[in-house]
């Protein structure tokens, strides 16, 4: 098979993606001659906004149509990650696929035989097919062999060591394999989660050719495909100066909690909500905590702001019916709040405003929540966003999207 890439007009790509799908293809496809069972595999590095899932799926749809009787295996943590996979597999793939497949969807509830999957794509939460595999031996080395790829949506899952099992058995036949991130690393010492994260794929990442521009993130400002980001911080003198990240991990949930029943700080981000709501239809809005949802969302209807919660326990029907809304174009104005969820997967693209009031050490939750507000008008979005950040005063926080994006490059190859 050639390295290009497949266009339909009914499923176009922005010049960019188009460069960035052509690159993962040159990484994933074997050339003439070269062995069809030689290591490829290659990361997507993109700023959250900038399609990752849409460039992925016209790859996945060029990886499936190469091999008949084949399985292209998607891999997720969260449903709203696995279901946006799903639903844009089926719309790539009825503009690009060369045969008729099925979409085989394996999280949450959901009920399959991964025995002989028939042909097509298979959607899976990692947690679900982990659960499956240590009860079936051999299952996923079966589904290797038949594997056009592998895709992991959050790359860093791949060497996660919940999911090692999962990410050994499924590249016994050495499939090819595509990470997607938007912060591949940022610990590059020998040694270091992020040095193996480089390690498995290969030391291969594809980036967006800038054009001249110093960053991807400025090219996709510059060209309306990102909007423009006004960064506000909200400094807020806490007293939690006991609080601190576990190891190299975030703040556990119990100190999340106590920074959510912060009543002083809870007023703060319901100000800050109420005021960015007279400037903004929709405004989201990342709480600390489960009950510091509830409690914000209480006091914005009590001054007559509509407010909508969404957390992990929220039911699928409910939390639907709430997106829906969010994404709507009425003229009412809705603050969404939530904790724990729609960091990912979740599209709005008429959002203008994020507001970031739950700490954390992470890169990519910080870089996805701000994706939230962060598209531009060539992507249906807006040319200018707000991006608040309530910095506690003994806890780090970010700045620029450019900025974390840039940062600790030094391990990786770009292809």
């Amino acid at each position: 098979m050639s390295d290009s890439i497949q266009v339909s007009p009914h499923y176009p790509l922005h010049d960019y993606q188009r460069q960035v799908a052509r690159d993962l293809i040159s990484a994933l496809v074997p050339k003439e001659r070269e062995v069809i069972g030689s290591s490829r595999r290659v990361v997507a590095h993109l700023p959250t906004g900038a399609g990752k899932t849409r460039i992925a799926c016209n790859v996945a749809c060029r990886l499936l149509n190469g091999q008949d009787d084949s399985i292209l295996v998607w891999l997720a943590s969260t449903e709203e990650l696995c279901d946006q996979a799903a639903e844009e597999l089926g719309r790539a793939w009825s503009h690009l696929g060369n045969r008729e497949v099925q979409i085989h969807r394996y999280w949450g509830n959901s009920s399959l035989s991964l025995q002989d999957l028939p042909d097509g794509f298979l959607v899976a939460g990692l947690a679900k097919l982990r659960a499956t595999a240590f009860r079936t031996p051999g299952l996923l080395v079966s589904i290797s062999d038949r594997a056009a790829g592998i895709i992991f949506d959050e790359a860093h899952q791949a060497i996660a060591k919940t999911y090692e099992f999962v990410t050994e058995q499924l590249l016994a036949h050495q499939p090819p394999l595509l990470g997607l991130t938007a912060t591949p690393g940022r610990k590059p010492n020998p040694g270091s989660d992020d040095f193996r994260l480089a390690e498995m794929f290969g030391f291969n990442k594809v980036n967006i050719d800038t054009k001249g521009h110093t960053d991807p993130v400025t090219y996709l400002i510059s060209n309306d495909y990102l909007a423009e980001p006004e960064f506000i911080q909200l400094t807020y003198e806490s007293n939690n100066e006991a609080i601190e990240p576990v190891g190299d991990n975030d703040y556990s949930r119990e100190d999340l909690d106590t920074i959510g029943d912060d009543t002083d700080r809870t007023n703060l981000i319901v100000q800050v909500t109420s005021q960015a709501l007279q400037r903004n239809k929709r405004v989201i809005v990342f709480c600390p905590s489960v009950r510091s949802v509830h409690e914000c969302a209480a006091r914005l209807r009590s001054i007559g702001i509509r407010a909508e919660s969404v957390t992990a326990a929220t039911a699928m029907e409910e939390r639907q019916t709430i997106i829906n809304d969010f994404r709507s174009d009425t003229g009412e104005k809705l603050a969404l709040l939530n904790y724990g969820v729609l960091t990912a997967g979740f599209d709005a693209p008429r959002t203008r405003c994020a507001i970031i009031a739950r700490p954390t050490t992470s890169l990519v939750l910080y870089s996805q929540m701000i994706g939230r507000a962060m598209r531009g008008t060539r992507s249906g979005g807006n040319k200018t966003c707000e991006v608040y950040t309530v910095v506690d005063t003994n806890l780090p926080g970010f700045g620029s999207v450019a900025e974390a994006f840039g940062n600790w490059e030094g391990v990786w190859q770009s292809s």
